[in-house]
C-alpha cells in the first residue's frame, strides 16, 4: 500500500528519553549541617506525625521542615531554589524565563536512617521536581551502603537490555540530588551498626493557578 502526502511533511527531532538529574555539593554546607542535624534529631523526639512511610528502619518526619525558623533552614531553601532553577533551565532552555517569577509550592521533611535502614522504590508523582540533601552519612567507600538508586523509568528498555540500569549516587553530607518527581528511586540499606544517615527530602510543584504553559 502506497501513501501519498498532499502537503510537506513535518520533520522534527525529538529527544524523548532524556532525564535531567541535578547533583551539587552545596556551598557553605559545613556552616549549617551540624545545626540541621541537631534540629532534626530534637524534632524527632516530639514529632507525632513521624512515620515509617515504606522505609525499613527509617523514620520520616512531618512535612513542615521549611516552616522552621532557623538560618540553616533558610540555607536549605536557597539550595532547593538553585536546584529547581538549574533543572528548569536545562529542561526548557530559553523558555525557562517564562516561569521565572511565578510561584512554586515546596515542602520538605527529614528522613533518619538507622543501621540497616533502606527505602523501597517509589516516585513522587504529584510533584514537578523532587530531591534530597544529605545532612549526615557514613563514609562507606566502595560498599554502596545507603546509596541513592536512580532507576530507569522505561521497563521495556531494561527488558531489551537497552538501559544502563541503575545509577547509584553516594550520600555525602552537603550533597544535593534532584530529579523529576516521576523518576523511580530507592535507597540501598545502610550498613548494620552504622551511624545515623540523615537527609532532607523535598518536593516542588508549580503554582496551579498559573496557566501560562497550558
Amino acid at each position: 500500500m502506497t501513501l501519498t502526502a498532499h502537503h510537506a511533511p513535518l520533520r522534527t527531532a525529538l529527544n524523548m528519553w532524556r532525564t535531567p538529574i541535578y547533583q551539587a555539593d552545596c556551598p557553605n554546607a559545613s556552616d549549617h549541617l551540624p545545626a540541621l542535624r541537631e534540629l532534626i534529631l530534637e524534632a524527632e523526639k516530639n514529632d507525632t506525625d513521624a512515620a515509617n512511610f515504606g522505609g525499613i528502619d527509617a523514620i520520616k518526619s512531618s512535612q513542615e521542615l521549611l516552616t522552621w525558623q532557623h538560618p540553616a533552614v533558610d540555607w536549605i531553601k536557597a539550595q532547593i531554589m538553585a536546584a529547581v532553577t538549574a533543572l528548569t533551565e536545562t529542561t526548557l532552555g530559553e523558555a525557562a524565563r517564562e516561569v521565572t517569577g511565578h510561584g512554586i509550592h515546596a515542602e520538605a521533611w527529614a528522613v533518619v536512617y538507622r543501621g540497616g535502614g533502606s527505602l523501597r522504590p517509589h516516585t513522587h508523582h504529584d510533584s514537578a521536581w523532587s530531591g534530597v540533601l544529605y545532612v549526615a552519612a557514613d563514609a562507606e567507600a566502595g560498599a554502596e551502603a545507603g546509596y541513592l538508586q536512580m532507576l530507569d523509568p522505561r521497563p521495556a528498555a531494561i527488558a531489551r537490555q537497552a538501559s544502563s540500569g541503575v545509577v547509584r549516587i553516594q550520600p555525602i553530607p552537603g550533597r544535593m540530588v534532584a530529579f523529576p518527581g516521576w523518576l523511580p528511586h530507592s535507597v540501598k540499606a545502610t550498613a548494620t551498626g552504622s551511624d545515623l544517615r540523615i537527609a532532607v527530602a523535598w518536593n516542588v510543584a508549580y503554582d496551579e493557578n498559573w496557566t501560562g504553559m497550558a
